[in-house]
């Protein structure tokens, strides 16, 4: 078994190195002669007796292939297990996403054509159509959370001004604070901030800070976005007054599928994958992020990417 069969082994099941089957199988060899050899010198010390010798290197081998059958085998188990669910995921998403798609498409034109729905029902269809426009992001969401735990994250990173770019989605954002009834600001202590990032992925990370900022905040309330250097790199923070996060339930935040206790109160519908997007993605694309928060006084969600050159093919978002 060659260097390169292995590692396309390992690739095939989506695991490290050190978490691979084929591969602990030769370390789990390599231990087997170590240890034999090993025995085999202070059996050698301690008895002049070659039958002795002979015994006790049987015996440590016969264990330490034991063990290391186990260990091999266990492992192939979770990754068989983890190729398996990411198939699985992957397989039943996409398939879900055409029928979702047909719906979204039929409900659009229904509804763009009163003439064909009575008045009594569009509320229910404009509810069928909000419905359906969960599970579709639902949909998407698994699938990202899929690629980024196969490593399979697609970027196409371009320099953008980082500082317009936040800008343009706060202003974006206006309309439905303004329907919250909650003060949105803007501030930017410098200009030009430059990064090198997705823009589309990082679009998506701050929507998503943007909306769980202006959703958790009660009305009245205000949401502030900062965009400054912090030495070489541009630091976004989204800051707001709403619910904050228990102490308790901190160290989970970026977990998948974990939602606090009060905002579950506020807001019963939710994946709880949304912050767990926000930092694979993140660090992805190179930056780091981090939150601090106080239960019912809010939270300061931030995240900062390196500053890089602006040269020519600067993106104004």
């Amino acid at each position: 078994m060659n260097t390169f069969h292995i590692i396309s082994q390992c690739r095939k099941y989506n695991v490290s190195l050190w978490s691979c089957p084929p591969f602990l199988f030769i370390v789990m060899g390599a231990i087997n002669i170590a240890g034999m050899f090993t025995t085999s010198v202070v059996a050698q010390r301690f008895s002049d007796d070659p039958a002795m010798v002979i015994i006790a290197v049987s015996m440590m081998a016969a264990f330490l292939f034991v063990v290391g059958n186990t260990v091999v085998t266990s492992f192939q188990r979770l990754a068989d297990a983890s190729r398996i669910k990411s198939e699985f995921v992957n397989i039943v998403s996409h398939q879900l996403r055409s029928p979702l798609s047909v719906i979204k498409w039929q409900l659009e034109l229904m509804l763009d054509q009163t003439k064909v729905v009575p008045a009594d029902s569009m509320v229910t269809m404009g509810t069928i159509r909000l419905q359906n426009e969960r599970m579709i992001a639902l949909v998407n969401d698994l699938l990202e959370v899929n690629r980024i735990e196969d490593d399979r994250v697609i970027l196409r990173p371009t320099k953008i001004m980082l500082d317009s770019f936040v800008e343009q989605l706060v202003n974006g954002y206006k309309p439905f604070a303004e329907q919250a009834k909650d003060k949105l600001s803007f501030i930017c202590e410098a200009r030009p901030l430059v990064v090198f990032v997705d823009d589309a992925k990082l679009r998506w990370v701050t929507e998503n800070l943007l909306d769980n900022a202006i959703r958790y905040t009660k009305a009245g309330g205000e949401v502030t976005i900062k965009v400054l250097r912090a030495k070489n790199k541009a630091r976004v923070e989204v800051t707001d007054s709403g619910i904050g996060i228990p102490a308790t339930d901190q160290a989970m935040i970026f977990q998948k599928f974990f939602r606090s206790e009060n905002a579950l109160l506020v807001r019963a519908e939710g994946t709880g994958l949304g912050l767990y997007l926000v930092k694979s993605l993140i660090v992805a694309m190179g930056g780091s992020v981090g939150f601090a928060s106080m239960e019912g006084k809010g939270s300061t969600f931030w995240y900062t990417f390196p500053l890089v050159d602006s040269g020519t093919t600067v993106q104004k978002k």
